[in-house]
């Protein structure tokens, strides 16, 4: 009896660590570090819409550099997002988050969508990045421009991931928009 005590406590032990996580980091301070930019909708009858994903030195929330959006969304329906997908444990359940400063100077009342979330593959049709686009870049109540905090939560499923963070366009105008401070953390569930 003594010897399966002994047993049942050792596996507690070692089953009732602490969580793995896996985490990154990302200021895009001289690059994009690994993400790539995509865009849908991004035609205005037969001419392409002007966009931009790119390192900049034009403002920083966190340093002197941040990833510059630029999106002049003529037919009011254009998306632009970086993307990376990041391998984890097959078969294991994880809690995926997603947080980050995002510049802007978007009013409440004219504000696009941000995409900010998890998805289990590249998204390449509105549907997929559907899920993902329930925010607003807007500022929240600022006068101006300002850096918002915005985050994203999903519970997600190895082998791998994609996150994404950028805006759809809900009104025909050009915007410019920020990123910064990006953190990507997921958490094993038990």
């Amino acid at each position: 009896m003594l010897r399966l005590s002994g047993a049942l406590l050792v596996m507690c032990l070692l089953g009732c660590g602490p969580a793995r996580q896996q985490s990154a980091f990302f200021s895009f301070e001289a690059s994009l570090q690994g993400w790539s930019a995509q865009g849908l909708d991004l035609v205005d009858g037969n001419a392409d819409e002007p966009w931009i994903i790119r390192p900049t030195f034009d403002r920083g929330f966190d340093g002197p550099g941040c990833a510059k959006l630029f999106l002049d969304n003529g037919n009011g329906t254009g998306k632009i997002w970086l993307e990376r997908t990041f391998l984890l444990e097959p078969g294991r359940r994880y809690r995926a988050h997603l947080e980050m400063a995002l510049g802007t100077q978007d009013g409440t009342a004219n504000a696009f969508r941000l995409i900010a979330g998890f998805l289990p593959a590249p998204p390449r049709t509105d549907d997929a990045l559907g899920g993902v686009a329930s925010a607003d870049t807007s500022t929240g109540g600022a006068t101006g421009f300002a850096w918002v905090g915005k985050s994203s939560d999903a519970e997600v499923s190895g082998p791998a991931v994609t996150a994404v963070i950028g805006v759809w366009g809900t009104s025909a105008s050009a915007r410019t928009y920020y990123l910064d401070a990006v953190t990507v953390l997921f958490t094993e569930e038990p």
